[in-house]
């Protein structure tokens, strides 16, 4: 490939990223009933899209890979701003208990409500998002080593588990001015006004909707891993990708863990907060249609280009760990 045709192909890969991204805007907690209850909490050095210092994203957003069609072994989970655990002053960690239901609340940015979106060999309902828990974060984090994680504890290197795996798109969030006929019924349906402004519109958010273990330390931090996989499957179509890739974008935060939550924390709003007060009504049962966050790299003809290269890649690996966890996979969810 001459230098020209590689840059072609790079610019229109970061084009096609430019229309793909979101990351974790919010957390609450959830009540037994669904409602929305005891305040706000944020990822790890959150900025707020109507903050001075906001700069399209950039922030917030993470992408892996970052240029290359697939991720490598050494590709970190967390944003450099979130690879500790640090807060905006403005925009603390949520607070929660043992055994409670929380959801982080993310925009669907048409991945939800376009047909299609994506182009050929692209998940369906928007892809899935795979939250993960552990005690002990690490500062490197790896993207294979989280995969590997498992419901039981038992995957990869065992320092964390799954806690959950939901379709990106939870049936009820939309976008507003995105001309989709799913969009516009939804907003019909599920009105979102902005606090304090009757008669505004507020896109809705999606949620992953997440039920904390039972016996998680009191007075002590649980760090969570929100990543979502927009992988694309191999296609011959047009548009499609040959021999697929990979496409992940997360969000790394932390939640307090307290033996009761004050029925109202510190007024922590976004600054245009919206006034949904409810989990979406499937939120205890939520199912995504894949459940094994290495399930992609089972296809043989995925990255089949890249493995017989001498690139250096993850996908052997991958393909290892989902060999060996699907024992445990299969039987956990």
């Amino acid at each position: 490939m001459s230098r020209t045709q590689a840059l072609v192909v790079l610019a229109l890969a970061l084009v096609k990223h430019a229309f793909a991204h979101t990351w974790v805007e919010q957390l609450t907690n959830v009540a037994s009933n669904g409602t929305f209850v005891a305040g706000y909490g944020y990822a790890r050095s959150f900025v707020d899209r109507d903050e001075p210092g906001y700069n399209g994203g950039d922030a917030n957003k993470w992408l892996i890979p970052q240029i290359q069609t697939f991720a490598d072994a050494a590709d970190l989970l967390c944003h450099p701003s979130q690879r500790t655990a640090v807060q905006t002053p403005a925009y603390p960690r949520l607070q929660s208990t043992p055994g409670s239901m929380i959801a982080l609340r993310y925009l669907e940015n048409g991945h939800a409500t376009i047909p299609g979106s994506g182009g050929p060999g692209r998940p369906k309902l928007g892809g899935t998002v795979f939250v993960f828990g552990t005690h002990t974060p690490a500062q490197d984090e790896k993207l294979f080593d989280v995969l590997a994680w498992t419901r039981d504890g038992s995957g990869g290197n065992k320092r964390g588990i799954l806690l959950t795996a939901q379709n990106f798109d939870d049936g009820r969030c939309y976008q507003l001015g995105n001309n989709a006929a799913a969009a516009n019924t939804r907003q019909e349906q599920f009105p979102n006004p902005i606090i304090g402004q009757p008669g505004s519109a507020h896109e809705l958010p999606c949620e992953t909707d997440v039920l904390m273990p039972n016996d998680l330390n009191v007075n002590n931090p649980y760090t969570l891993y929100w990543v979502w996989q927009w992988s694309s499957a191999p296609s011959e179509s047009q548009g499609g990708s040959p021999h697929g890739k990979d496409e992940y974008y997360t969000s790394c935060l932390d939640v307090d863990i307290v033996s009761e939550v004050l029925s109202k924390q510190s007024d922590n709003r976004l600054q245009q907060q919206d006034s949904q007060s409810r989990a979406v009504d499937d939120f205890k049962s939520r199912q995504a249609l894949t459940v094994d966050p290495l399930a992609i790299y089972s296809n043989p003809a995925f990255g089949t280009s890249v493995i017989a290269s001498s690139t250096p890649t993850a996908l052997s690996g991958a393909r290892s760990l989902q060999s060996a966890n699907t024992m445990v996979t299969s039987t956990k969810y």
